[in-house]
């Protein structure tokens, strides 16, 4: 997704819980994807794999050339896990009050949105494409779509893998504790929350808690802290692939990484 479409999107619906009006070729009708609420988000993630198998790395040039959809209803679909997980992502998302079923027509296909069993509406192969791109950043404020090698890949997750070893990652159920202790909302509120904007709540009791920690270093006589600390509400977002800006730097990153 291009950066002025993810940031209309993130400002206009993101930020505000507000769902993405997508309206379809077919005839017009209105769909509204919705953000993944806290309660529901082990779910999402449990389904997330159905959206995001690389098919091009099959090595199938009939594959490769087919649309997703065409390539979840030939291949994919025909395990009956992966058609939950499809249902799961759209029901969340597009509301669970409608039906989904993969249709082939002319040689295209198209997923068709059902209410009390009448097809309100078709949605293409290129609509599906752009759904789910907006159902992943929305539910992701990491989300990155960028395509990177197979060889970049597994550097990049061997640095991370090393970078962030013994450091225990805290479940959804402990985020959620957390959050409660730091502002006093019980778990159903919290769990009526979109998780986006639970996760930017729960990352900026971290930072806040960092930063209060950091500064009672910084004034205490028996340490010497020669930087100012910057609150992370301030600092320059960094980027996943910040550390590849230079390659000499990264080799030394993972050399003195491996050295621990």
């Amino acid at each position: 997704m291009d950066k002025d479409k993810l940031s209309y999107y993130e400002n206009y619906y993101f930020c505000n819980e507000e769902p993405v009006p997508i309206r379809t070729k077919d005839n017009g009708y209105t769909l509204y994807i919705s953000p993944i609420k806290v309660k529901d988000f082990n779910k999402y993630i449990d389904s997330l794999e159905v959206l995001r198998i690389d098919k091009n790395k099959i090595g199938d040039v009939k594959i490769i050339q087919m649309s997703y959809l065409q390539f979840l209803m030939d291949y994919v679909l025909a395990d009956e896990r992966y058609q939950l997980m499809l249902y799961n992502i759209l029901s969340l998302s597009l509301g669970d009050n409608y039906g989904y079923k993969i249709s082939k027509k002319d040689n295209k296909c198209y997923l068709c949105v059902t209410l009390d069993d009448e097809v309100v509406t078709k949605i293409s192969s290129k609509e599906f494409n752009q759904i789910s791109e907006i159902i992943q950043f929305y539910n992701d404020k990491s989300y990155d779509d960028r395509v990177v090698s197979d060889d970049l890949q597994k550097v990049m997750d061997d640095y991370y893998s090393i970078k962030f070893r013994n450091q225990h990652y805290p479940t959804l159920e402990e985020k959620k504790a957390f959050v409660s202790s730091k502002n006093g909302m019980t778990l159903n509120e919290i769990n009526q929350m979109s998780y986006r904007y639970f996760d930017f709540v729960y990352n900026s009791c971290v930072s806040n808690d960092l930063y209060f920690a950091q500064k009672m270093i910084q004034a205490s006589y028996k340490y010497k802290v020669d930087k100012d600390v910057v609150h992370p509400l301030f600092e320059e977002k960094a980027s996943k692939f910040d550390f590849l800006q230079d390659a000499q730097s990264f080799e030394n990153k993972v050399a003195s990484q491996g050295k621990l």
